[in-house]
């Protein structure tokens, strides 16, 4: 993994998750850290105002600087080159679009605090569910912890099978056990079958080099029960897989993987399929 991508709002959740991705940059063998800010400038709603972009520009480039100064003063030094930088627009766009020169986002998750997020989900989960490569949202107060268990939350179809190898790629370095849960919901009779035949075929080369558990759970909503058994198992890290998706259509898609951005308390990997 060469780039990762970390964006930032300078509030206390982008610090946490700065120091989150410190951990991970040694074991993943990243190379280059792009450290973004992205400013949308207001307006006042008259139509002859235009924002002094250039000098709103400065200013939040001064801005970043300090704030990449102090992670280093904090840090000591960085594992590897980290760049500033800044972009104007809508923030989980030009998040999204910086996505397709990198491998990884690690990014904080900020919750529901609004109406606007409740009806559009926040910058986190929109970056989630629409960027180019896999995306860690980390909550405001998760705790790097050394990955020893992953949770994958399995549904037994295409689309957990196209992102079990990426998950096994991405578990290399830390060789943790992987807890393949599916959550019960109605109709999934006979489905046990399919999930057999799923590994089956990944498997067909030998056994993986790290363990493994296939199970089943139930609760009131998927992201309880899955946030239910990461606690109870002691997992680091719960990944889930969702489709690209674009702007219109992450809005009215309420996927899983989008609740469960906004609520769970382990920090959530979210792999993609094309």
């Amino acid at each position: 993994m060469k780039n990762l991508l970390i964006p930032t709002d300078f509030s206390d959740a982008a610090r946490n998750a700065f120091r989150y991705a410190m951990h991970l940059v040694p074991e993943l063998q990243v190379e280059r850290i792009k450290l973004v800010h992205v400013f949308l400038p207001e307006t006042t709603g008259q139509a002859d105002f235009i924002p002094p972009v250039a000098e709103i520009m400065k200013s939040r480039q001064e801005m970043l600087q300090r704030f990449h100064d102090e992670l280093k003063e904090a840090h000591g030094t960085f594992p590897c080159p980290v760049e500033p930088e800044v972009l104007v627009g809508f923030p989980a766009d030009e998040v999204v679009k910086a996505s397709e020169d990198n491998d990884l986002i690690i990014m904080g998750s900020t919750g529901q605090s609004g109406l606007l997020e409740r009806i559009f989900g926040s910058v986190s989960s929109s970056v989630s569910q629409r960027a180019y490569c896999p995306v860690i949202l980390v909550p405001a107060e998760a705790k790097f912890q050394p990955y020893k268990h992953l949770l994958f939350a399995s549904r037994y179809d295409e689309e957990s099978r196209a992102t079990i190898e990426q998950l096994a790629a991405f578990n290399r370095p830390f060789n943790a056990h992987l807890h393949f849960v599916h959550v019960r919901e109605s109709g999934d009779e006979g489905r046990r079958e399919q999930a057999s035949a799923i590994f089956e075929e990944l498997f067909e080369n030998g056994e993986p080099p790290f363990s493994f558990d296939i199970t089943e759970t139930e609760g009131s909503s998927v992201a309880e029960a899955l946030s239910s058994y990461a606690q109870e198992h002691g997992v680091q890290l719960v990944v889930m897989a969702t489709r690209h998706r674009g702007f219109w259509e992450n809005i009215v898609h309420r996927s899983q993987t989008k609740r469960m951005a906004l609520t769970t308390d382990v920090p959530l990997m979210v792999l993609h399929v094309d």
